[in-house]
């Protein structure tokens, strides 16, 4: 069975090895002729190896594990761009037949995004209704809406279900956009006495000068690179500022969700949203206990089964508090994409008070069992 695209399943040594043993002949044989002038069917040979060969071996070899067929479908229209700018016109008589069929190809991928795209419109209602639901019990965006995700479009065919992940990415440009431009005149939520506790962690620290420091750089950023482009390409210079302007929006977004998202704490676990770059939840079950952070910065960094709930300036500040699990837990980065932690490490702004309730919620917890 296909796996869900990641970018840990990618094997870059392999890649990097098949795209230098076809491309670069390719390339001195087409460009720069090293072998001497090129005609028709050394053409068909490039286009071969670039439409078919090369999509191939990378679908079938460039990868840990397989993965959707789309993403071949994907290979053979960048092979596709990659013959039509690498064939000179004196070698391009067969190219006419490749790019029909890849145009039937790709038409065949739209007509069936349409009709996912028709299936989505038509549970949109049910997604709705199971978010409001969500929001009431994950308090966060991103976690509530992945969930409802889950919910709304969970099917018995495990193929279908890896659709949940395309939507999972749209979740994430749906939070950009909100935080970013609709969402200044909000405030953090406040939790209802006696329903749970809520800490936010972005007023102790230097970040938000860190912030305006990255917002003024992209400015800038944009207008230089717009300038330089511009004297080569007016179309090339509005796609960079394009997306460089989206980078833009993601910056702002991260901040504002930071800014909005508290950790909260309730009688069923650990609820966090840390911008737009990571979420989840840990119930109390799986929760160990929560202790003094003896780790260094660095040591910190290199633990690749944690998640950390602090924001630094320019340099970074020991981290005060761990809080261990259990077993691993499984949480959501940017785009949807997975991570398995096995500790938070948390340094919230009223980081004493934020270690004592949780003690209190494991200690509960505890006598109940």
């Amino acid at each position: 069975m296909p796996a869900p695209f990641s970018f840990e399943s990618i094997a870059w040594k392999r890649i990097m090895l098949l795209l230098s043993l076809i491309l670069l002949p390719n390339y001195l044989v087409m460009q720069v002729q090293l072998v001497g002038p090129v005609d028709d069917l050394i053409g068909l040979c490039t286009a071969l190896d670039l439409v078919i060969i090369l999509p191939l071996v990378l679908y079938f070899f460039g990868f840990k594990k397989r993965v959707s067929w789309l993403v071949l479908c994907a290979f053979i229209f960048w092979g596709l761009l990659l013959a039509n700018w690498m064939i000179p016109g004196e070698a391009d008589g067969y190219l006419s037949y490749f790019n029909q069929s890849v145009i039937v190809l790709e038409a065949g991928v739209i007509v069936l995004e349409l009709m996912l795209f028709a299936f989505i419109v038509k549970r949109l209602p049910l997604l709705f209704t199971n978010y409001s639901e969500e929001k009431q019990e994950h308090y966060h965006f991103l976690l509530s809406f992945s969930t409802a995700i889950q919910r709304t479009f969970s099917f018995k065919n495990e193929r279908l279900n890896k659709f949940q992940f395309t939507l999972r990415i749209l979740a994430t440009d749906i939070a950009a956009i909100y935080y970013s431009l609709f969402s200044w005149r909000k405030s953090p939520p406040v939790m209802e006495h006696g329903k749970g506790h809520s800490f936010t962690f972005h007023k102790d620290g230097s970040y938000l000068g860190v912030f305006m420091m990255l917002v003024h750089a992209m400015v800038l950023e944009i207008i230089a690179v717009h300038i330089m482009v511009a004297q080569y390409s007016h179309t090339a210079a509005w796609l960079v500022t394009g997306l460089d302007i989206y980078t833009l929006l993601f910056i702002i977004a991260d901040y504002q969700a930071i800014r909005l998202s508290p950790v909260v704490l309730d009688s069923t676990g650990i609820h966090f949203q840390k911008g737009i770059r990571q979420y989840g939840f840990v119930s109390w079950e799986r929760v160990s206990g929560i202790g003094k952070n003896e780790k260094s910065v660095k040591e910190v960094d290199q633990d690749r089964r944690s998640v950390s709930l602090a924001l630094h300036g320019l340099e970074k500040e020991q981290i005060p508090y761990v809080i261990q699990l259990k077993e691993p837990v499984e949480i959501r980065q940017i785009f949807g994409f997975k991570k398995t932690i096995k500790s938070l490490y948390v340094k919230m702004d009223e980081g004493h008070t934020f270690y004592e309730t949780v003690a209190a919620y494991i200690k509960k917890q505890k006598s109940i069992y």
